[in-house]
């Protein structure tokens, strides 16, 4: 049965905003969209938003442009320069559209929504604002966390410096405890990668543990290929983090074919790889990485993207990557083919076009690989519009309303009422897709049955 969040039900709070109008019913409306998901806070103008501010932090300032005194664009500059950690939106009617193009460049706002506005596309974009905010504060924890491990590891090794002038003995102590702190220091730093590819997961609408298998199956292959040791090692990350850059695209682009996207959606799309690689490229240990991930969605033959390198242009890491994602994509729905092929079809694929789309030798090596491989790699799980349930169907994930309540919990078993409840809720919603997450061989026996 599907279930509705009610006033009664306590929810933890997903962030405070600060919402800014000098119309109270403006304010009123805001304030019903977002208070039982977030810690709302009202203000009537510039000078009692500041006041506000000075008094309680806000994860994000919601601002109208045109108020007496201090209007919206000179509001978030200030909030720019006083509290740029903030997250900033702007609010403006058709005519004020030159004035927040300009308030967004001196304000560093991160977005502004012409009035009238759409709930569900208003909501959505303060929920993934926040959500992109976290994974950038996780990276930043991560490089804090490197940073400090590295200053450790260097005291150590100055340790053992001193105690290698002192005695042999000692030496062999600090030798131990150098390499034990790098064990640490390097099962703490897989730790934190995991951590980011479970975000980036569970986001992205990927099976849980997918990834790594995907990941070793790219390190046999790198090491097959007789790349050395720190190669193979900047692969296997490159792999695991490859599509971190997809966590701030929309659901809609994420089941979509390649050849089924309009030309804007294709240039989001093809910045996938380059936002991946900024957000890992500040932390060391990751660079070599960040630029594979940068990369591997070039093609041999130079039609691929970002910088449409072509031949040996191409790092050999990046060529490695893109057979491994390419063989893995064609046998999910939705890739750049437009049909899901099996196995043996999709290894087909790749000798085919082998000398076009991919490196004609490493095609070779990794049939090779395959045939000695033991794991499928295919993740099992896929997301489909909820105007595609069957009855029979078993939910993988919860099922979220676009307002972020939880409607049906994973594991549910969907009945006939269930699917008749999800074709209203898909009228209801029209123009915001929403999505379920299911396991493929469900879906498969589910559709036989029908």
């Amino acid at each position: 049965m599907l279930t509705e969040t009610t006033p009664d039900q306590v929810h933890e709070k997903q962030g405070r905003l600060l919402l800014v109008d000098d119309e109270p019913g403006v304010l009123q409306a805001l304030k019903r969209l977002f208070y039982r998901q977030f810690d709302v806070v009202v203000a009537n103008s510039g000078d009692e938003a500041i006041e506000q501010l000075n008094n309680g932090s806000f994860d994000m300032i919601i601002s109208d442009m045109r108020m007496p005194g201090m209007n919206g664009a000179q509001l978030l500059k200030t909030c720019f320069e006083t509290w740029p950690q903030m997250i900033r939106v702007l609010l403006t009617g058709y005519s004020d559209l030159d004035s927040a193009i300009k308030a967004v460049n001196e304000g560093n706002i991160y977005r502004y929504i012409s009035k009238p506005w759409d709930n569900d596309q208003l909501r959505t974009m303060v929920v993934e604002a926040l959500e992109s905010r976290d994974l950038k504060a996780a990276n930043v924890r991560l490089s804090a966390h490197i940073v400090d491990q590295n200053e450790e590891l260097a005291r150590l090794n100055r340790e053992l410096q001193v105690k290698f002038q002192g005695a042999t003995n000692a030496v062999g102590e600090a030798e131990a405890k150098l390499q034990e702190a790098y064990q640490t220091l390097r099962q703490e730093f897989d730790a934190m990668v995991h951590i980011l590819v479970g975000i980036m997961e569970a986001r992205n609408g990927e099976e849980s543990g997918s990834t790594e298998k995907i990941a070793l199956l790219t390190k046999t292959f790198a090491v097959t290929a007789k790349l050395d040791e720190s190669r193979v090692d900047d692969t296997y990350y490159a792999a695991l983090l490859r599509n971190i850059g997809k966590v701030g695209l929309a659901d809609a682009l994420l089941t979509k074919a390649i050849s089924q996207m309009s030309n804007a959606e294709k240039a989001k799309y093809g910045r996938f790889t380059i936002n991946g690689q900024t957000s890992l490229m500040l932390l060391e240990p990751l660079q070599n990485a960040a630029n594979i991930i940068r990369s591997h969605m070039e093609l041999y033959n130079g039609k691929g993207f970002p910088d449409r390198l072509a031949g040996d242009a191409i790092p050999k890491e990046a060529r490695i990557l893109r057979i491994v994602g390419d063989f893995v994509e064609l046998q999910r729905e939705h890739n750049f083919l437009g049909e899901t092929l099996t196995e043996e079809d999709a290894k087909t694929y790749l000798v085919r076009m082998a000398g076009q789309r991919y490196d004609r030798e490493l095609v070779d090596v990794f049939v090779e690989v395959l045939d000695s491989f033991d794991g499928g790699v295919v993740p099992n799980m896929e997301r489909i519009p909820i105007t595609e349930a069957k009855v029979g169907m078993i939910l993988a994930g919860n099922l979220v309303s676009p307002g972020g309540a939880v409607l049906l919990p994973s594991g549910t078993e969907l009945n006939e009422r269930h699917v008749a409840k999800l074709a209203t809720l898909s009228r209801q919603f029209e123009g915001h897709q929403i999505m379920l997450h299911v396991r493929r061989a469900q879906k498969k026996d589910a559709n036989s049955a029908s």
